[in-house]
Parts: C-alpha cells; sequence; structure tokens
C-alpha cells in the first residue's frame, strides 16, 4: 500500500498534511454530494463520479504520490486560456457541463462541482494526472480541499499549538519536509530560496503563519514576507544585490532613472523605519532596512506592506499596542510590480554620447580620431584594425562588438575596443531592460 501526500509548488495553497491512502472508502460519497453536480443530482451523476474515484485510486496505487505544480504554480495561469477550453474526453454530457461548471467557478461564476465531497476524495481528484478530470476541474477539487482543511483546523482549535504553528510554516514553504539551513556563500541553481531562511527566520514564520490564521488573514501574505526575506538570505543578506538606485542606471535613451515605492507604500516603508517598534522587533532589522530600501524592495515588491508593517509592530515590544488585523488582510491579491513601482527619468542626467575606436562597416575597417588618439592603426597589409604594435592584430575578443549607432548602415558594427580590458569603463551602466529582467526573474 502507498500513501497519496499533499504536493504543491511552494508559496501557495496546500493540501492538509495527513495522508491519503489509496485503498481508502474514497467512493463513496457524502449525502450532502447529492446537488454537488450541475444543481441537479442524478444517480447516473453519482456513480459516474464513483467509478471515477475508484479508479483515480487504483491509478494512485501504481502512480504513488502525485504532483499539483500543473495546477498550483505559475504555469497554471499561464496557460489559463487552455485550460479553459479544455473539454472532457467523453460523449457524456454530464461530464462535460460538470467541467464547465469547474471552469466557470474558477472564473467566478458559479459555485464549486465539488463541494459535498470529503477530504481524501477532494485529493484523489486534484492529484490524478493524466485522469478524466480535466486541469480546471482539478484545480477545484484542490481549491475545495484547501477551503475545507482551513475549515476543519479552525473548527477544531482557535489558536494553533506550538508544534502546529511550526507544521504549518513548514507545510507552506518546504512542502512538509523542513530542511537544513543552506549555506548563501556557495549558493546553487537546485535549491530553492526558501532553504536559506535562518532558524531564526523560520520560528518567527512560523508565529506570523499562527497569528495570521487566528486572525483569518489570507496566508499568501505571510508567503509574502517569507518570499521577501528568502530573497535577502539567499543573497547574503542583500550583499550581493545592487541597489537600482546607485546612480548607474539609465534608461534607452541614455537619461540616469532611479526607482520608488508608490506613494502609499513609501509613506509605510518611511513610518516602519522611523518607528520604535523597528529596534525591538523580531522581523530582522537587516532585512527590514534592506527591503524598505525602494533601490532594494521596489523591485521584488507585489503588495503587501501594510501587512509587513502590522508584523513588525506583532512582534515587537508594542505588540500591545496593535489593534487586531482588519478585513483588509482577508484576500491576499498579487501586484504586477510594473504596476507597482514609480520609475523616475533624470533629464540632467545623460550618459555622455557613444564614441567608438574603431568602425568595421560591412568589413571595411577604419580608425576614429579617438581610436587614433588612442594608438590604434590600420594594417596595410590586411586593413584590419591594429594597435600601435604593429604584431599586434587586432582581433573581436567576445562581447566586444555593438550594434551600430543610429545613421549607420544595417550591417555596420562598432568595437569599442580592441582587448579584454583596454579603455574599458569601471563599471557599466545598468539598463532599464535589465531591470526588468530582474522582475520577471523574481517570484514571490
Amino acid at each position: 500500500m502507498i500513501n497519496i501526500a499533499p504536493y504543491t509548488s511552494l508559496l501557495n495553497h496546500r493540501l492538509a498534511d495527513n495522508p491519503v491512502t489509496a485503498h481508502s472508502q474514497l467512493p463513496v460519497l457524502p449525502n450532502d454530494a447529492a446537488g454537488a453536480f450541475t444543481g441537479a443530482a442524478s444517480e447516473s451523476n453519482v456513480s459516474i463520479l464513483s467509478r471515477q474515484l475508484s479508479e483515480a485510486a487504483a491509478r494512485a496505487e501504481t502512480r504513488g504520490a502525485g504532483h499539483l505544480d500543473s495546477i498550483s504554480g505559475d504555469g497554471y495561469f499561464m496557460g489559463k486560456a487552455q485550460h479553459d477550453a479544455e473539454v472532457p474526453k467523453t460523449d457524456s454530457l454530464e461530464l462535460i457541463s460538470r467541467a464547465k461548471q469547474a471552469t466557470d467557478f474558477l472564473n467566478g461564476s458559479d459555485s464549486n462541482p465539488f463541494k459535498g465531497l470529503s477530504l481524501d476524495q477532494l485529493r484523489l481528484i486534484a492529484l490524478d494526472e493524466g485522469g478524466p478530470f480535466t486541469l480546471n476541474e482539478r484545480r477545484a477539487a484542490w481549491e475545495e480541499a484547501n477551503s475545507l482543511t482551513v475549515l476543519n483546523a479552525r473548527a477544531s482549535s482557535s489558536a494553533p499549538a506550538p508544534d502546529s504553528r511550526r507544521d504549518l510554516m513548514i507545510s507552506r514553504l518546504f512542502n512538509g519536509s523542513e530542511p537544513e539551513v543552506a549555506d548563501p556563500k556557495t549558493n546553487r541553481n537546485d535549491r530553492h530560496r526558501n532553504e536559506y531562511l535562518t532558524r531564526d527566520d523560520r520560528d518567527i514564520l512560523s508565529q506570523m503563519y499562527a497569528y495570521a490564521d487566528s486572525e483569518g488573514a489570507d496566508l499568501d501574505y505571510v508567503d509574502n514576507v517569507a518570499g521577501w526575506l528568502a530573497h535577502y538570505r539567499g543573497h547574503d543578506n542583500g550583499r550581493t544585490i545592487n541597489n537600482a538606485n546607485n546612480g548607474k542606471g539609465y534608461n534607452s535613451e541614455g537619461y540616469m532613472i532611479t526607482v520608488n515605492f508608490k506613494e502609499k507604500d513609501a509613506a509605510i516603508a518611511s513610518r516602519i523605519l522611523n518607528s520604535t517598534a523597528i529596534n525591538s522587533t523580531r522581523l530582522d532589522q537587516g532585512f527590514l532596512r534592506h527591503f524598505l530600501d525602494p533601490g532594494q524592495g521596489a523591485l521584488i515588491h507585489h503588495g503587501g506592506m501594510a501587512f509587513l508593517e502590522q508584523m513588525v509592530i506583532k512582534f515587537s515590544n508594542e505588540a500591545a499596542t496593535q489593534p487586531s488585523l482588519g478585513k483588509e488582510f482577508a484576500q491576499y491579491t498579487s501586484i504586477d510590480i510594473n504596476d507597482n513601482i514609480v520609475i523616475t527619468v533624470h533629464k540632467d542626467k545623460k550618459l555622455p554620447p557613444f564614441e567608438p575606436l574603431v568602425i568595421n562597416d560591412n568589413g571595411v575597417w577604419s580608425v576614429t580620431e579617438k581610436g587614433r588618439a588612442a594608438g590604434y592603426s590600420l594594417d596595410p597589409q590586411t586593413g584590419r584594425a591594429r594597435w600601435a604594435d604593429p604584431t599586434a592584430v587586432a582581433q573581436q575578443p567576445s562581447g566586444s562588438i555593438a550594434d551600430t549607432p543610429a545613421g549607420q548602415r544595417p550591417n555596420s558594427f562598432i568595437l569599442e575596443a580592441l582587448s579584454g580590458n583596454r579603455d574599458q569603463p569601471d563599471a557599466r551602466p545598468i539598463w532599464l531592460s535589465s531591470l526588468f529582467k530582474l522582475i520577471q526573474n523574481y517570484r514571490p
């Protein structure tokens, strides 16, 4: 016998931690599931689902633990249109109708077709990759399982016990299995950033999850804080991250740019930094000062600044002054960074015009005045640019060819320098496109 262990992508809702055995009494539907399909139940509907659940249990026995990445990760939303158009491979009108209802539910226009099923049955559907359920049906079952898990947890206890608090953190950040703390100095691509969270980080996050859950807040808010903190730890406490406001950021026109939080978030950031709570909060002060610097935090801020302020106060010596979390934290909504950042263009600061040393125009080399002053010339035999030393024939080093400036023919190229370090600037400008590549690569 095998166990179907819950599994999801990091920083999303999780299924409950209790394993489900493939031989559980899954085909038996609860009485209140009779109206769970297309609004009008029939013996046919129930018998079809019972058979599908039995078959799903058999597949689980053969397959082992299923994965939820396809219905809970970023890839799901990237292919949302395709998922909405998916139709079951069947002629059964009941199954086609159920799949449509699942899609409508996910789009907010209908009820969940799997409402009323048990947690074990919902897990089987959600984990049944390659089965008869559409991807949207699996996600609908997954969302219902999450809702049922939260309701069961709140019904059993108003405040989680200490062990439950840590279990909740481990479930949300580490898929139920807590790894050792990773060393950021040996940063590897195969590590998830959450592995860099320190023991103290994990302790405070455990308490944050428990507090947010007891207050009815969306736990995605805590996931968000954990992501910021892990980003900071994974970059050696921010040491390996360039500040976007270091005076070396430029847009495509060559003007210097700086970034900032939106006005409301900037006010909250200032309030946190100037508060007395920051001096006693259990959240790492180095992290807070790093993230609340707009040159760092604005590039990874998807929302949730007000929640961060609440956590700074809650876990400080001033916790008694903090009111309960309000309804504004009941639902987390991620904001696209492109819509959540203020970019200022400084028209008074512009890069000097680019002046090449030598030019290769469709294979014909020439040396500019600046190049001649720097000691470059043309080899009379080969016609290629060379150093002042006639024995040093210029070669094109990797990365030394730049695009043609405006006004030159499409096939012209400019060679900025003829050696790896000759006439190279000490620091290259950071282009706006590079900043947004960083934004696109960041996942909360």
